[in-house]
């Protein structure tokens, strides 16, 4: 298995026979929306061209309709016909857009080679949840290959917790801005919330994704860095990939 990270939360993660985009935000630097009110998002450009970024792609991974995770550039170049994975709560909305292979994963679904879950989050403390809506994310299993866990748009909470009991994952990405809303948060994980996944997940290599691209987050890649250089317990077991880094398992 390979994680690619595209910028953000946007990955092309190949496991056995399968490529897949997760959650793509294609928009150039400065073209998306602003989160906090102070600089328009993304703060930075894409690590790749849109057509390399799309090369080769079986199947788009969506876990949420955010615009920094499914945004308008990418419904507008992602062909009509590309098979779309997501939670059952996002497929009408994203037939609406015009695709026209739209899978609800669910309890689990099989594509090529891969069995891909949903798993349960929280997108903050419960002052935002009436805004930032249900989010989701996946565990992806193939023979022979390390069992993922991409936890998602979620801060470390009970159902996280849970997963990284029952399923021992191998790899386990985290989005680690501390994202604020309104100055309430974290939307996501924060460096304590990292770290303790690391700790909790017992072996696993933890993946920290979706920093410095967001004008709301509270924690960079030189805050969980300085984290891991305290010499925290478990860090070292934590990966910070650059935007474009190949990650191999």
């Amino acid at each position: 298995m390979q994680i690619q990270l595209i910028r953000s939360a946007t990955l092309i993660v190949q496991m056995a026979d399968t490529r897949l985009l997760i959650d793509p935000w294609l928009a150039g630097k400065g073209k998306g929306r602003s989160y906090s009110g102070r600089v328009q998002s993304p703060l930075v450009g894409l690590s790749l061209p849109v057509a390399d970024i799309l090369e080769g792609v079986d199947a788009v991974l969506v876990s949420h309709l955010h615009s920094d995770h499914f945004d308008e550039v990418a419904q507008r170049v992602i062909p009509r016909g590309m098979p779309i994975l997501c939670h059952g709560r996002d497929a009408d909305a994203i037939r609406a857009m015009g695709f026209e292979q739209v899978l609800e994963v669910g309890e689990g679904i099989d594509f090529g080679q891969v069995h891909v879950r949903t798993t349960d989050g929280q997108h903050g403390p419960p002052e935002v949840l009436g805004d930032m809506g249900e989010v989701s994310g996946f565990l992806l299993s193939a023979l022979d290959e390390p069992l993922l866990y991409w936890a998602g748009d979620t801060i470390l909470c009970p159902p996280v917790e849970a997963v990284l009991e029952r399923e021992r994952p191998a790899v386990v990405v985290v989005h680690g801005c501390g994202a604020q809303w309104d100055g309430k948060g974290p939307l996501v994980m924060d460096g304590d919330m990292v770290l303790e996944t690391a700790r909790m997940a017992t072996g696993a290599t933890v993946v920290v994704t979706h920093l410095d691209a967001v004008d709301h987050a509270t924690v960079s890649r030189a805050d969980i860095r300085r984290l891991t250089a305290a010499g925290a317990r478990s860090a070292d077991r934590l990966l910070i990939p650059e935007d474009g880094e190949i990650l191999k398992f």
